[in-house]
């Protein structure tokens, strides 16, 4: 119970999901050393800022020289130094970055309890997403508790001959993390006549993602009444790909914007009639704010959303980009997701994994 307790995180992505856990032990009055290891910066902190979360220990791990290799050495060093500078005896990360891989390589070397949350997510190659499909299949190799989203993440990690003794079944924090949004910024679900669209995986770059703007130009042309609202990602190659497929000019209805926070991500999302991404968040987003999602890759591996009938692979494949969003975008019967179907959980998720961690 006296174990002192880390919370890793050192991306966006991983600060919406560990949100509701810090938030969760703030209301049990029970301290925890907040550790941002810096694998983002600037976005990252915005965040933080909105939400109230100033970290404890802010790490500098990120350099634009660092091969991959570099980046995990520094943070294993890193965290490594914290770990016995604080007497950490227990750390929790969640998801499939470096920072996860690095904090669990520690946990096991220096014999600290390792939590992880958002454990089990499988697709069928090694490579693919990559390294994000390598780092969760390693991480899970020594994780003291895996914190499974759905069912079908942790028959994932009984089929790796995990014990099942290690696997607590708690859902998504995501859905903990929306509901806590929605309440403080009354967010409310709508469907206007626009569709939010992002692009920025790494597998998608190059003329996957040429496909992508070929379709969405032509949606837009093909659509003159609605408006796309197309978020950019920072990495310039994937915006000077976009952006050539509009040389010859932008129809008016599609507006690119800057990254967008997180809170106006949400409220864009939420009005929105329907999503188009390759974002693994935006996956698990959708249905607890009741909309359909095409998702622009070949495989997921949160087949979940798709067995729910929330999303829809369609892959970077012109023509089936522009049939699924003809089958989907003006039929209610399509466009509106039932939200009792979520398959990622009630909102309690937070609630559970802190219950067991303090055990």
């Amino acid at each position: 119970m006296n174990d002192k307790i880390a919370i890793i995180y050192g991306t966006r992505p991983e600060f919406l999901k560990i949100f509701p856990i810090i938030n969760e032990f703030r209301k049990k009055t029970h301290a925890v050393c907040i550790v941002n290891t810096g694998q983002h910066d600037s976005l990252l902190t915005e965040m933080e800022m909105s939400f109230g979360v100033i970290p404890d220990h802010q790490l500098c791990v990120q350099s634009l020289s660092f091969t991959n290799s570099n980046l995990i050495a520094k943070l294993i060093d890193e965290i490594s130094n914290l770990v016995h500078q604080q007497n950490i005896q227990k750390i929790i990360a969640q998801g499939d970055t470096f920072t996860v891989l690095a904090s669990s390589m520690v946990a096991f070397l220096e014999q600290r309890k390792f939590y992880h949350i958002e454990a089990g997510l499988r697709t069928s190659d090694i490579k693919l997403p990559f390294p994000e499909e390598f780092n969760r299949r390693v991480v899970s190799l020594t994780t003291d508790v895996n914190f499974s989203p759905t069912q079908l993440a942790k028959q994932n990690l009984l089929k790796e001959d995990i014990s099942e003794n290690k696997i607590c079944l708690v859902g998504n924090s995501i859905v903990d993390m929306i509901q806590y949004v929605r309440q403080k910024e009354n967010i409310t679900v709508e469907y206007q006549d626009f569709v939010f669209i992002t692009a920025h995986r790494r597998e998608n770059i190059g003329q996957p993602l040429r496909n992508i703007a070929r379709a969405i130009r032509e949606l837009a042309e093909e659509n003159p009444e609605t408006q796309f609202d197309w978020a950019l990602h920072p990495n310039p190659n994937t915006r000077k790909i976009i952006m050539e497929a509009f040389e010859s000019g932008t129809p008016k209805n599609i507006n690119f914007t800057e990254p967008l926070s997180y809170l106006e991500a949400i409220r864009k999302m939420a009005k929105s009639k329907l999503i188009i991404s390759d974002s693994g968040g935006i996956q698990e987003e959708a249905p607890s704010l009741q909309k359909r999602v095409l998702i622009l890759r070949e495989e997921t591996e949160r087949p979940e959303v798709i067995d729910c009938n929330c999303g829809v692979l369609v892959g970077t494949d012109i023509e089936k980009i522009k049939h699924h969003f003809s089958l989907i975008y003006n039929n209610p019967e399509e466009y509106i997701f039932k939200s009792e179907n979520n398959p990622f959980g009630d909102g309690k998720s937070a609630e559970k994994i802190v219950k067991k961690v303090l055990e």
